[in-house]
């Protein structure tokens, strides 16, 4: 098996937009637009393949980006430096070859280039409607929870963060 994780070509907005909405409600709902415009703020946008197969994709933001995401806003208000990964979506039949570990450890390369190492690594987890998968994942991955809120959709939302990491785990 073949693992790769590689920049998001703008051949691949229509899969990660079907993928995305595939994972809904643990993902934010989009159009065609809303996605297009997250790419555009985005600082990486990932796609991995395994044996040549589009497999999973993720989407990170630094500090100032242009989006008003209120999750992404809540670490605005809390840190003058970080890297926010906004979605990350696996294809369900690829979630235990390590699709999403190869997402988060190109992230932690990619955002300490970006910026340092040890800077926080942020994102939120959906508490309502509980998501088990993922928060067993992050806890697995060494996030912890920084402190909850509840979104205008009204999710409760675990945010969560650690350290990026220079060399991934």
């Amino acid at each position: 098996m073949a693992l790769h994780v590689r920049s998001m070509a703008h051949d691949d907005l229509k899969w990660a937009l079907g993928l995305n909405q595939a994972n809904l409600p643990a993902l934010g709902d989009e159009t065609e637009a809303s996605f297009a415009h997250l790419l555009d703020v985005s600082a990486f946008a990932l796609v991995a393949t395994v044996d040549g197969v589009r497999a999973g994709f993720s989407i990170s933001m630094t500090t100032g980006a242009d989006y008003a995401s209120v999750n992404y806003r809540w670490f605005c208000d809390r840190h003058a430096e970080f890297i926010y990964l906004d979605r990350v979506a696996v294809d369900a039949g690829m979630r235990t070859v390590g699709v999403g570990r190869a997402l988060y450890a190109e992230t932690d390369r990619l955002g300490s280039a970006a910026t340092a190492p040890g800077l926080p690594f942020c994102l939120e987890v959906n508490l309502e409607p509980r998501n088990d998968e993922s928060l067993a994942f992050h806890d697995r991955m060494g996030f912890v929870e920084v402190g909850q809120q509840r979104t205008p959709s009204g999710k409760l939302v675990s945010m969560m963060e650690r350290p990026l990491v220079s060399s991934p785990r």
